[in-house]
C-alpha cells in the first residue's frame, strides 16, 4: 500500500501539465471543443483521471491553462516583430506575423475560435493580451487619436475578421493565404485609416508651417 502510495505520488509529480496543455489542442482540434472529454484527454496521456484531477479541478481548469498557454504562445510569435518608426509598416509586419502564427499553429487557432463565448470559460476573449503590441501601436499621437475605446472596438473586429477567414481558408480548405490577400485584410483593417489620419497631420503641419512664415 505504501509502495502504491509512493507510485502515484510520483507519476503526479511527472506529469508535466504542458503535456495535458498540448494534448487537450490536438484533441480539440480532432473532436472539436464540445466533444473532447477527460476520458479522451487521460486516454491520450497513458495516465489515469486521478492523476489528471491532482493538477487540474476541472475540465474548465484545463481549459483556462490551454488559454493562458495560447495567449502566451501567439505573444512570443509577435514579439520577434521588430519596432520601427513608420507605424504603418510595423502594423503590416504584426498583421501578417499574426496570421502566420495562426497557420503555423492551427492547433491554436481551432482552440480559440471555438473557445469564444464558450460557456467552458467565464471570461471573455475580448482584447486578448496579444493585441498589445497592435494596440500601442495605434495609440501612437498619429493614429485614432488616443481614443482607447475605438481602438478596443477595431481590435475586436480586426481579430474577429482574422478568425473568420482563416476558417474558411486554413480549417476548411486546408490553405495558406497570400502575401496579397494579407495586404488586403491589412489594408480593410488599418490601413485606410492611417492613411488618412497621416493626411490630416500633414496637413496641420502644413498650416502650422505657413503660420510660422506669416
Amino acid at each position: 500500500s505504501l509502495r502504491k502510495h509512493s507510485f502515484l505520488i510520483s507519476e503526479r509529480i511527472r506529469m508535466d501539465k504542458k503535456d495535458v496543455i498540448k494534448i487537450t489542442l490536438e484533441l480539440i482540434k480532432e473532436k472539436k471543443l464540445e466533444k473532447t472529454s477527460i476520458g479522451e484527454i487521460v486516454k491520450r496521456l497513458d495516465s489515469s483521471p486521478g492523476n489528471l484531477y491532482y493538477h487540474f479541478k476541472s475540465k474548465n481548469d484545463i481549459y483556462k491553462e490551454v488559454l493562458d498557454y495560447s495567449l502566451e504562445e501567439i505573444t512570443k510569435y509577435l514579439d520577434r516583430v521588430k519596432t520601427v518608426r513608420n507605424k504603418k509598416n510595423y502594423l503590416f509586419a504584426l498583421t501578417r506575423m499574426l496570421i502566420k502564427t495562426f497557420e503555423e499553429r492551427e492547433e491554436i487557432l481551432f482552440f480559440l475560435i471555438g473557445i469564444k463565448g464558450s460557456y467552458y470559460l467565464n471570461k471573455e476573449l475580448d482584447s486578448p493580451n496579444f493585441l498589445i503590441s497592435f494596440k500601442n501601436a495605434l495609440l501612437d499621437e498619429k493614429v485614432y487619436m488616443g481614443n482607447e475605446k475605438l481602438i478596443t472596438l477595431r481590435l475586436n473586429m480586426f481579430l474577429g475578421s482574422i478568425y473568420e477567414v482563416l476558417y474558411v481558408n486554413k480549417l476548411v480548405n486546408k490553405r495558406n493565404l497570400n502575401e496579397k490577400e494579407i495586404e488586403e485584410i491589412y489594408m480593410a483593417s488599418w490601413g485606410n485609416d492611417l492613411e488618412e489620419s497621416y493626411k490630416i497631420y500633414e496637413q496641420n503641419d502644413l498650416i502650422s508651417d505657413l503660420s510660422r512664415e506669416n
